[in-house]
This record gives structure tokens, sequence and C-alpha cells, in this order.
């Protein structure tokens, strides 16, 4: 086969000696696609010979079609070689590596923190020399190695090499993650010819014709199928075989030519997953009832099935496993698993095989199939628990005890992010006859596999109703399910009754009134009214060492507007779930760190919040936090002045997932007004704001309103409607007369003195500053620049000027550049000298190349979405005689 491999490959070995000749310094990944048979194999052993030569560590995988549901079968293959290197890993990822292979003993370790620990295992290994990953046959790997491979390959660093294979036509993580791909297709007519006379010279030139008429250029095929001409079936006229289907039946027939304890011996080898050969003949001997010896392999040796050394029988090509499997009945497969059963010490795939030995009912056997979910939620394989769980439950008879297993599988998939999972399970489920309790886990869990999909205000009740029946049995589970309730209440505007119904129903869980979901709930459901209550119970009590809880705090602590305590909790939660290798819950908070950062005026931390937390929620498969990574994008692309990339991304958000969800929708229309008040379009950035403020519009929201108050004031007074915004604020006054909420607080203050009449506005600006504002360097620069604008207007340029310098250091200070660039203008105004930051390198350029166009400064702003002050500003700028 390897000869045959390599013929007509040229361009195929060009790639792979490019790959390692070219290794970058944070490694490269590329996935060889190609057909049964057509040479990938052989491919990955030329890559491992040029490696070697080049001086790579070697470390190789094998899918195995029957190893799939055996869980790190396939990771422990490619880390054993370098598992005395774990000692460098920080404790945590080498204690969960070392648990998940069941060397040692210890808490269930978290699935990112087995992916962590291999990425850092391997960076060790690649610190004294580059390493090669060869994975083949990545379709059958167990599940929980082909997750870890993605990641790895997603994560990889320093000089690491990963090369994988896999048939077309399969799917897996690794296919969608979008790695560089290399298809390998048949070989030329010239190429086929020269393998076809190497391995069957004798040929006729009718036969040579047909076969490579057939073998469509497959090396396998031009080399087996000759071999198989005269026992290969027709298919009668069913359908067309396919060229797989017919290297199947070749290899078949060729196994049914041996004798019958050769076949039995086959047979057992190919439904075991593992090639340990002690094993296999020990099960063929239960299988016949009578002792068998290796020699039973040798006329299978002879027709080039199998390989038998080193204490190892591997069939030579996984295509000749499944024809020896296609071959044989059901019942055949069942009494070679039964046989395996007999002989295994291994409790674990003791169960699984007598798990695969029976068709219907058996509750020992489901029983057992449940605890080794627990085995192998023990080692952080959560993956293959799910399975077992499932096995198990198809395997139960009563109905009810069914559904609960398939429920708790779902809890299991739901912890991970994995929907689609969830989604397949539920569907189950809900064909069983649960009860009361299951039924309330189930809405639950589809409630949370919906993210809170906005629907109607029905719904909210739905929930609350399933909280009060589960509250006495379960008091937990209702906390989670009105938890979920408020969290609709809070994406979307479900109404008042709604959001009281909530309320009502958690007040009356006075004994979970210490849990972190408790506040949440209030907070979530009426983030304005029960603000002051949420934020001194957070004040009071904060868990050391629990990120979950803290996260869910830190929640609780930004919907009520509390955004200094909220950055607190998020960073404690963060550093925590990091520690844990907790990167589902990680992306949540990441998330809400990047809104947190853009709303005080943090906002390099933001982007880079919003850019981890963003690639976090792809790979957790999480659309919901995908979509607000995004939100918080556009808001950020706004306010350092990227205009026209707020605006696509914000269509872009819109069309992702955000469509229906009001707290979402009332961001993205505060960019949009954004956008339009640096544009100088004054009316309609009043017009888009104050639709922010319409309980008819859909980016209505009652808390997230807030967040666009001084923006809406601003606009207000240069678009001629002060008198509106004056009684919109009064309105909000009364709304917010008994929240604590700092957010809430400077926003009004803010508003109420852009809004004033000059006699009342001094003392509402001071009033404003008074107002501790160091935890809120936007707002703090926005107050010093509205203040000093009002100064000079009254001829107080002495005053002024401080303010707005300050003002101007601030915005630059945090990347604000349309912030910036207003303060520049009110210094311009007064003849006062203008700092530029480095920021607005890019802006001056841009004006300067339209400029040489010859374009005014009205076409320049319209182009760049600025106002024309600003285009005359920059252009200054480029006079030699002009302060830089």
């Amino acid at each position: 086969m390897g000869a045959a491999g390599l013929v007509g490959r040229e361009r195929e070995i060009a790639v792979l000696a490019r790959l390692l000749e070219r290794t970058p310094p944070s490694g490269a990944v590329l996935l060889m696609l190609g057909d049964p048979g057509i040479g990938k194999s052989v491919l990955l052993h030329e890559a491992e010979s040029r490696g070697r030569a080049r001086g790579f560590r070697i470390l190789r995988l094998v899918g195995v079609e029957s190893e799939t549901t055996f869980p790190f079968a396939g990771l422990h293959q490619m880390v054993a070689p370098v598992l005395d290197r774990a000692s460098q890993l920080p404790r945590p990822e080498r204690d969960a590596l070392l648990t998940a292979f069941g060397l040692v003993e210890g808490p269930p370790p978290e699935p990112c923190l087995i992916d962590l620990a291999v990425v850092d295992l391997l960076a060790a290994v690649a610190a004294d020399r580059p390493v090669l990953v060869l994975a083949d046959d990545v379709q059958w790997l167990d599940r929980q190695s082909h997750e870890v491979l993605t990641f790895v390959a997603r994560r990889v660093h320093g000089p690491v090499v990963i090369i994988a294979v896999m048939r077309r036509g399969h799917t897996g993580p690794l296919l969608d993650a979008g790695f560089p791909e290399l298809t390998v297709g048949g070989v030329d007519e010239d190429a086929a010819a020269q393998i076809l006379s190497a391995h069957a010279p004798g040929l006729s030139p009718a036969e040579q014709r047909r076969i490579q008429r057939e073998a469509q250029g497959n090396p396998l095929a031009l080399r087996e199928l000759p071999i198989g001409m005269t026992t290969v079936p027709h298919s009668g006229g069913l359908r067309p075989l396919t060229l797989s289907d017919r290297l199947e039946r070749a290899f078949a027939g060729r196994g049914a030519e041996l004798p019958s304890s050769t076949r039995d011996a086959l047979l057992v080898a190919a439904v075991d997953p593992v090639d340990d050969l002690a094993e296999i003949i020990a099960g063929t001997s239960a299988l016949r009832g009578e002792p068998v010896a290796t020699e039973v392999f040798d006329p299978a040796r002879a027709v080039g099935l199998v390989t038998v050394e080193e204490g190892r029988c591997t069939f030579l090509h996984p295509l000749m496993r499944s024809g020896i499997l296609q071959a044989e009945s059901l019942a055949r497969h069942q009494a070679a698993h039964r046989a395996l059963a007999h002989t295994l010490t291994d409790v674990y795939r003791r169960t699984w095989h007598r798990a695969q030995s029976i068709v219907g009912p058996d509750d020992r056997i489901a029983d057992a199939l449940e605890a080794n979910a627990a085995h192998a939620l023990s080692r952080g394989a959560v993956i293959a628990a799910i399975n077992d769980l499932e096995r198990s439950a198809q395997l139960t008879s009563w109905s009810a005890l069914r559904g609960h297993r398939l429920l708790v599988a779902a809890g299991h998939a739901f912890g991970m992010g994995r929907d689609d999972i969830v989604h397949v399970l539920l569907q189950s489920a809900a064909r069983t006859d649960l009860t009361d309790l299951d039924r309330a886990r189930m809405e639950w869990l589809g409630e949370m596999f919906d993210h809170g999909m906005p629907r109607d205000a029905a719904r909210v009740d739905e929930l609350c109703d399933i909280a009060v029946r589960s509250a006495r049995a379960d008091p937990d589970l209702a906390l989670d399910v009105l938890l979920g309730a408020a969290f609709r209440c809070y994406m979307a505007d479900t109404g008042p009754a709604a959001r009281a119904r909530v309320l009502a129903c958690v007040d009356r869980l006075p004994e979970t009134a210490d849990d972190p979901r408790h506040l949440a709930t209030l907070a979530l459901a009426e983030p304005v009214l029960r603000a002051r209550q949420v934020i001194e119970a957070l004040t009071r009590t904060s868990p050391a060492d629990d990120g979950d809880a803290l996260r869910v705090m830190s929640m609780a602590a930004h919907a009520v507007g509390h955004l200094a305590l909220a950055a607190d909790l998020l960073a404690r939660s963060e550093a925590i779930l990091r520690s844990q290798g907790r990167l589902g819950l990680l992306s949540h908070v990441l998330t809400m760190q990047a809104l947190t950062h853009v709303l005080r005026g943090d906002l390099v931390r933001a982007a880079d919040a919003a850019e981890e937390g963003k690639r976090l929620a792809a790979e957790t498969g999480q659309p919901l936090w995908e979509t607000g990574t995004l939100v918080c994008d556009v808001l950020l692309k706004a306010l350092v002045g990227d205009t026209q990339g707020a605006l696509r991304r914000a269509t872009e958000a819109e069309l992702h997932d955000a469509r229906g969800r009001n707290a979402m929708l009332s961001l993205l229309q505060l960019a949009r007004g954004l956008v339009s008040l640096a544009a100088g379009r004054n009316r309609d950035a009043y017009r888009t704001l104050r639709g922010v403020f319409d309980l008819a519009d859909p980016s209505f929201h009652r808390a997230e309103r807030f967040i666009s108050l001084m923006f809406l004031a601003d606009a207000a007074v240069r678009a001629g409607h002060r008198e509106d915004a004056r009684g919109l604020v009064a309105e909000l006054e009364v709304t917010a007369r008994e929240t604590l909420s700092p957010l809430h607080l400077i926003n009004l203050s803010y508003a109420r003195a852009v809004l004033a009449a000059d006699e009342d506005a001094e003392d509402c600006y001071l009033a404003a500053l008074r107002q501790d504002l160091s935890n809120w360097p936007y707002a703090h620069a926005k107050v010093e620049l509205a203040y000093g604008s009002w100064l000079r207007r009254q001829g107080r340029v002495r005053q002024a000027r401080p303010l707005l310098t300050s003002a101007q250091t601030t915005f630059d200070r945090i990347g604000a550049l349309p912030g910036g660039d207003e303060a520049r203008l009110e210094l311009r105004a007064m003849g006062a000298p203008i700092d530029w930051p480095e920021s607005s390198a890019e802006r001056w350029r841009q004006i300067t190349e339209l400029s040489a166009l010859r374009l005014v400064d009205d076409e320049i702003a319209e182009r760049l979405g600025l106002r024309a002050a600003v285009v005359a500003m920059y252009r200054e700028r480029a006079r030699p005689d002009t302060p830089r």
C-alpha cells in the first residue's frame, strides 16, 4: 500500500513538505480530506518520515470506529509518550488530565481544564523541539478526544504542527473549525496504470480498463479490486454500489473463504474497540466454546486482512473491519459482544459490551450503564456519560425512569453548552411518562436551551406556574426556573404583569433569599424598582471562591446599574473560572465584562474582553453570548469613532440573534444615535435615541434606556428638543427616585445639567461633578466637557480651559476619539493649543487623502460620518504652524 499510495502524489507531498519546512513559531494545522482508500494514511506516514528527518517529536492518535464510546481513548494515544512532562503543568491542569486517564483519584475535572492541560503539555514538549501531531481517521475518534483535538488546534502555540486526516462525508468539530484543508482525490490515469501494473501484472487490457474505471483513481481499489474480481457479487440492480461498498464486499468475500474459527476471530476483533491479541483470543474462545490459539489468525494474515505482532491484532485498513462487520448478522454481532463481556474484568467495558449484546429492555444492564455514566463523569468524560445515560434509557422498562435518565443526560449536555444534544434528548424525554418534577426540569432545560428567546408574557406565566408546582419538592429547581423567567423579562419587554408575577413567586421562596440566583431573579425581573434592595443585599455578602455564584451576582449588579460592583465581582469570577477551566461560563463573564468596561469607559479592556468572549462563545456553542459580544463591539466602535464599522456590525447583530431582544436592541439603537451625533445629524440622532424611551418601540428597555440618557440630552439641545427631553427626564426622576443605581443617577444628573436653563445649569453641573465618578472615566469626561463648553459660552474662558483640557486628556487616554475631538473643537474655539493622540493619526490620514481629491469639508464629512467642523480642524492640523 505504501508505494501505491505515493504514486502520483507529488502535489500533496509538496504541500506537506512546505508545511514542515516553514513551521511558524505559533504552530500550524492542516486537515486532509478524502474518500476511504484514497491514500490519506499513506500521506500521513510520509509526513511522519519527513517530520522525523527534520527533528520533530512525533505524537500519533488513530480513531477506531468501535472505540468511539470509550472516553479519551484517542487522547491517551497522543499524550501517553509525553505524559512524564505533566509535572510541568499547573496543578489544576495536571490533576484534571491524570484524573481523565484514571491515573489519579480526584473530583470530576472540568472538560475545558483537560483541554488547557493538553495545550500546555504540547507547548512544554515543543519548547525542546518541534512537535508533529498526526491524527488518522479523526471521524472515528471518541467524542472527548475529538473535542480536545479541536480545542488544541485552535489554541496551539509554539512550534506545533497538527496534521489530521478525515473521511469526506463525515462531520465533527474539527471539520467545522475552518482550518486549512488539503483534499486528496484520485490519482491520474498514468499513475493508476502504474499502480495496477505493479500489483496485478497479469490482467488483460479489458480487465485493466474495467478496474481503472471502477477504481476512479483510488489506490486501494486499484490494488484490491483485482484480487476480488471473482468474489464480489453485483448489486442485483437494487442500487449502484459505491466504491466503498465494493471494497467492503471484496474484503468480506475474502473473509468468507476462511475457516469458521478464523471468521469468528475476525468478528471478535472487529467488535472489540482495542486490538489486544490476548483479549481477542479469549473472546474468540468464549464465542466458540473451545480454546483457540493465536494461529487462528494465520489464514487472515495470508490473505492480507490483518497483522499480528507484538501482542496486537490490527486490520490493515478500516474498510476491512467494516467489511467483516457488514458480512455478519446482528445476532452474530451480539454473540461476539456477549463473549467479550464474559471475559473482561474491567467493569466499564464489560457493561458496554453487555449493552451492545441485547435488543429490548434490560433494567440490570440499564442500571449498570447509569453507573458507567457516573464513572465517566468522575473522569471528566461528559460526552461518554451522556451516551451511557442515553443507552441506559433505551434499555429501561419503566417509562418515568427512562425519561429521568434522558433529562439527567440533557442536564449534562446543557452544562457543556451543547444545545444540539439537549434538543435531541428533550425530544426523546417528551415521549415518556415524566413525573411532575421531571416535567418541570424538562421545561427549565427547554427554556435554557431556547436561551430565553422572547415570545410573550404567557411564557413567563407558564414558567412561574412550573416553579410554583416544584417549589415544595425542589426549591432549587423552582429558583432555576424563576431565574429563566426573569431573564426572559429582562431580555424583552414582557410587561408589568409578567414582572410582578415573577417577583411574587420568588418572594414566596424566603429560604433561598441568600442564594445569588434569588437576587439575580429580582434584579432581572425588576431592575429599577428593586435596585435598592438588590444593591443593599449585594454589598452585604459575596462568596469568596465560587466562580459561578460570583458570575450570577455580577449579573444582578450589572442589571441594576452598579457597574463598579459588577466589575469587581466579574474580575473575581473570571480568575476562578479560568483556574478551573470552565470556559463555557467564562464566556458569559467576559461578555458582561466587555459591556461593563464599555459603559464605564475602559475601552481597551472592553475590546480585549469582547474578542476573547466572542471566541469562547463560538467554541462552546453559545450563540446568545456570541451575539452579546457583537453588541458590545458595535457600541465600542461607535465610542471610538469607527462609525461605518458600528453601522455594519449593528446590522450583523440584528440578523445574528438580537432581533426581539429589547435589551440588545436598546444598545444597538444607542450606537446608531452616537453615529448620527458624530456626523452632526442632530435631528436624526434625537429621533433615534428617543425611540429607546418609547414604550411602543422595539428598543425600549426599562433599565438599558438610562444608558442613552446623557446622549439623548446632547441631541435634544443640538436639535431644539430641549422641552421634550426635560419632560422625559422628569418622568425618569420619579421612576428612579428610590434607586441607588449609580448608572441611573449619573445619567440623570448629566441630563439634568445639560437641559437646565442657564440660571440653574451651574448648580446642576457642580452637583454632577460632586458624585463619585472615580470608576466612570467616560461619564466624568462627559460632565467636564459639557460644563467647560457651557462656561465658554458664558464667556468664562479661564474657568473653562482646565475642564476642557482634562476632558480631552481623559477621552484620548481611554480611546474615545469623538469625545476628544469635541473637546478639541471647544479648545480651538478659545484659541488654545491642541494635543493629538496617536489614535487620531488614521483619521487625519483619511481626511488628508480625501482633501487631495479636492473634496470640500462637507463632502469629506459626509463620507467619513463626521461634522464639517471636525474635518476643518483636522485639515488645519496639516499646516506647519499648527500645534501638534
